[in-house]
């Protein structure tokens, strides 16, 4: 789904987030129109917990130690835990700020150490939208990958552990992929297609999303929901949302025609209370 990764672990983990792949990869809606920030939300503090898994279809390549042994155990109970992930931080009337951590599972932590990572995302809300204002994203001893927009330049800048990498023209209100999931939260579930822009630190990729009621199970309990899907490079990013107020259940990213492969990121509880923006 997304351009540049590699068949590693790392970077199917990345995928989680590009949707948190994620994503997503992989969220937001609408195409921005104008860059004046929404006004009608109500604070409300983010406090989540997820679990990662990755599926290995039979045949699907694995050229490195870590993709080994998650294609081995796939083989033998079809899904592999792969890591564990929260998100703290919050939502409100004029943005966000988002702490996202994942951690491996300890094979996979001896096996390659830089799988861990630490993101942060800011940003505000442009008609709705979740817009990315800042993002970083540190994966174990590699260089911090950065990306900070610039609105009066209209121009998205990354930069990486050398500096600089490139400039590239505002097109959409991009999300960053810790914040993809939440892209639609604080609001009724989209009931038409949906445009979305994300970046993984790198580089910008945009799909369209299409919406589809479905009930989804978390915890034992049904949740009335809307499963959001799409693809992008070669690959497919699907987004289940609460259909009441867009609190996210669930986002899959799947390389099945390129790796054989399938990340899940599955969240374990979700607030009773609705969340409103």
């Amino acid at each position: 789904m997304y351009a540049g990764f590699s068949t590693s672990v790392q970077n199917y983990l990345q995928m989680k987030q590009y949707i948190h792949f994620t994503s997503s990869a992989l969220a937001l809606v609408v195409q921005c129109f104008a860059l004046t920030a929404s006004q009608t939300a109500v604070a409300a503090p983010i406090s989540a917990s997820w679990v990662y898994k990755i599926s290995i279809v039979k045949g699907a390549p694995t050229p490195d130690m870590a993709s080994k042994a998650i294609a081995a155990t796939g083989m033998i109970f079809g899904a592999v835990t792969v890591a564990d992930g929260s998100d703290v931080g919050t939502i409100d009337a004029k943005g966000f700020n988002l702490r996202s951590h994942v951690k491996v599972a300890t094979l996979l932590s001896m096996l390659d150490s830089n799988l861990n990572m630490g993101r942060q995302s800011s940003g505000i809300f442009v008609n709705g939208i979740a817009f990315t204002q800042r993002y970083s994203d540190k994966r174990g001893s590699n260089p911090e990958l950065l990306m900070v927009t610039n609105l009066k330049q209209k121009q998205f800048a990354f930069t990486n552990g050398a500096g600089p990498a490139r400039i590239e023209p505002m097109k959409y209100a991009t999300v960053d992929i810790a914040m993809l999931p939440y892209a639609f939260i604080g609001r009724l579930a989209p009931k038409t297609m949906s445009f979305v822009a994300f970046t993984d630190g790198k580089s910008i990729y945009s799909t369209s999303l299409t919406p589809r009621p479905e009930k989804f199970e978390v915890a034992g309990k049904l949740i009335p929901a809307v499963r959001l899907s799409g693809t992008a490079s070669g690959g497919t990013l699907d987004l289940w949302i609460r259909e009441a107020d867009g609190y996210p259940l669930h986002m899959r990213v799947g390389l099945n025609a390129q790796y054989g492969a399938v990340l899940d990121q599955q969240i374990e509880a979700v607030p009773t209370a609705l969340f409103i923006r």
